[in-house]
Formats: structure tokens, sequence, C-alpha cells
């Protein structure tokens, strides 16, 4: 075992003359050890709460979509959507027009995003299993019908199963300044309520692709394709390789090229409160920094012993420099099994639950990403090497004569 190693076990374990000492070691041991497991809980219910919303919103949210790269629409490309659906990376591919409107019922007006789809869509996105009123249909009896989100069905005091349609309200494109009504408008019947997430639910309605064409005054056109991959960690290397090839009549988003101000928040909060917590480690640090500095000083005979001994400045240096190491070793691998414990236990039995409520879940959702582990470790380390080198090298200098 390495001289140095070997010392500085010793006297984290053996008691000192101080017993101060080995309180304040404890102190820094169960301060480093609480603040890596507040980083790793606190990571992973923000790596739950980015899954959850990522799940809720993915059945809205395309792997890809392939837009017109000027202008809203464009005529419909079969040749493309056909050689689209041939490729083996993708498992489907939906046309789909889609635009502003406005939807009235009774005294109530809202603004919406129209989304045209076609019969297909459903299955292809499995949108089913967030329907929460009435059924998920394009069509009542011959007519078209239309699925909305929980947040406009609030807001227009919507119930189904009446008999009253919702009308749809778009500028005519073809309309001239002396044309009596320069707006189209449609009466579609709401038949489902759907809800996957806050910005979504309040935004848009789904309705058939021939109805929103209609209304949008676009026969024959669409807005977009949405693309489903059967593997999404290929989306990356697909949209280089669509991208290319499309160029300059279209372009090529990603869903994070889609939902950017989403993703940017949830990332920015995430390192917000990682910084935060590491501020506070950080603070816990000087724990360490007293605790080898009353050590160095209490072992000062013995520093003089290993001197006479031959020992060089730099050993007696690494031997409290381990020391530091050893507290900060034993804290964090303290809280990381703490950690992971703790949210392994809620991942899988939810012991802490939201409370009454209408909630997607019931329990805070977690998820351990091994990354986020490793990038803790790692940082509480550093922070407890840098607490105890600098103090110690000092006071080394100070006690040891050249």
């Amino acid at each position: 075992m390495n001289l140095s190693i070997f010392i500085a076990r010793r006297y984290l374990f053996s008691k000192k003359k101080q017993n101060a000492i080995n309180i304040i070691s404890i102190i820094s041991m169960v301060g480093v050890a609480i603040g890596t497991t507040a980083l790793i809980v606190v990571l992973s219910v923000f790596n739950g709460i980015d899954t959850l919303l990522t799940e809720a919103t993915d059945c809205f949210t395309p792997d890809l979509t392939i837009a017109p790269a000027k202008g809203k629409f464009i005529t419909t490309d079969t040749i493309l959507i056909h050689r689209l659906t041939r490729m083996p990376e993708i498992s489907s591919c939906d046309p789909v027009v889609e635009e502003n409107s406005l939807v009235k019922f009774g005294d109530k007006l809202v603004p919406v995003v129209v989304k045209g789809v076609d019969s297909t869509y459903a299955e292809h996105v499995n949108i089913r299993p967030s329907i929460v009123g009435g059924i998920y249909s394009l069509e009542k009896d011959g007519k078209p019908a239309v699925v909305m989100g929980y947040g406009i069905a609030a807001a227009l005091k919507i119930r189904l199963g009446s008999l009253s349609p919702v009308t749809f309200y778009y500028p005519d494109r073809k309309a001239s300044s002396a044309s009596s009504s320069a707006l189209n408008s449609q009466q579609i019947y709401p038949l489902g309520i759907f809800s996957a997430q806050q910005d979504i639910d309040g935004k848009y309605v789904i309705t058939g692709i021939e109805t929103a064409r209609e209304l949008f005054g676009v026969p024959g056109q669409i807005s977009k394709i949405e693309i489903k991959l059967k593997d999404p960690d290929q989306t990356e290397s697909l949209k280089k390789e669509l991208s290319v090839q499309l160029q300059p009549t279209y372009k090529v988003e990603d869903k994070y090229d889609l939902n950017r101000s989403f993703y940017a928040m949830m990332k920015s909060e995430k390192l917000a409160v990682f910084l935060i917590l590491l501020f506070i480690l950080l603070i816990a640090s000087f724990n360490i920094i007293g605790s080898v500095s009353m050590l160095i000083i209490d072992k000062k005979e013995d520093i003089g012993i290993y001197q006479a001994l031959g020992m060089s400045k730099e050993k007696i240096t690494s031997i409290f420099t381990l020391e530091g190491n050893l507290i900060t070793g034993l804290g964090a691998l303290i809280g990381l099994v703490l950690g992971t414990i703790l949210c392994l236990l809620q991942e899988y039995y939810g012991f802490i639950t939201l409370g009454n409520g209408s909630y997607i879940v019931s329990a805070y959702p977690v998820k351990v990403i091994a990354s986020d582990i490793l990038i803790i470790m790692v940082t509480v380390i550093t922070i407890g090497y840098l607490a105890s080198r600098f103090p110690v090298k000092y006071l080394v200098n100070k006690i040891v004569k050249s």
C-alpha cells in the first residue's frame, strides 16, 4: 500500500488529541454526503419531469418534419411521400395542413392552430391514449368533426354530445376588397378532447385534412410532412441526409428545432438548480479546509518526525491532501448510494405523491441518468481536492523547514 494513503487513512479513523477535529471531519463528510444526495435527487427529478413531458407530447411532436423552404403551403408531392415511406429508417410519414385560425362557440372566440390530418394519422402517432373526453374521430355522419385540446374546450365551455357545432374562421385568399365577406367559415362538430401538455392543449385542434384544405382555401396542398422514425437515435443522421437531398425546396427540422424554447427552458432550469446546489456544496467544503488545517496543526510533531526520516515536503503535503480527498470521497460515496436508493425507491414505488388533483401521474417522476451521476461525482471530488490541496500546501510550507 502507498505510504501516503496508509498514513492518511490512519489519520482519518484514529483519535486525535483534539476531539473537535474528529467532529469537524464527520461534519465535513456529512455535508458532502447531503450535498451529493441533493444533487442526485434534484437532477433525477428534473430528468423525470423532462421525460414525462417529452412522452406526453410525443404523439404531437414528430421526430422530423419536412416543410416548404418558402411560404406556408406547397403542392402535395406524392412522389416524395412515397419515397419517404419506403425508407427503412422511417416508421410513418403523414401529410399535414396546419395554420392559425379563430374558433367561435356561443359568445366565446379563441385563436387556435388547426391541424388537418388524414385517416391513418391516429394509428401512426398513437393519439388515442391522450383522449380524455369523447372519442377520436374526424367525421360524424359524413360531416367534418374536430378533436380539440383540453385548454381550448375549457375556454369555449364546450360540452361534448351537444348538437351545436363550433365555427372556424380564416381569411378568404380570393376575397376582393368589394366582397361582402373576407372570411372563410366552417361549422365543425367537436367529438373529442385530448390532454397532453398545457401549451399543446391550449393551442391545437385536429380535423380531417380535406376539411382544413377547404377552410384555408388550399386544395391539393400541404404545409408539412411529419415523420416518425423506427429508431429516434437516427434522427440527426437522417435529418442531415434529407436536408442535403431536399434543399432548396424543403427544409428539414427535428423536434428540438420545433420546440427549441421548451427544451432550452428545461435545460436552463436544470443547470440553474445544479449551480445553486453546487454553490451550497462549495460552502460546505470549507469544513474540509478547517478539518485538514486543524489536523496539520495537531500532527505538527509527526510532520517533524517524517522530515527527520527523510520524507520530502511534497510527500508530506500529499498525506494531508489525501486526508481531505478521503473525507470528500467517503462523503460523495455515501451521498451517491443514498441518493440513488431514494431515487430508485421513488421511481418504482412512488412514495412521494403529488397529492389530490388531476395529474398525468400520481407520484413525482424520477429518472436516474448515469451521465448525471458521473458529472456530479467528478464535480464533488474536484471541489474536495481544491478545498484541501491549496490550504495544505500553504500550511505545510509554513511548518516544514526547507
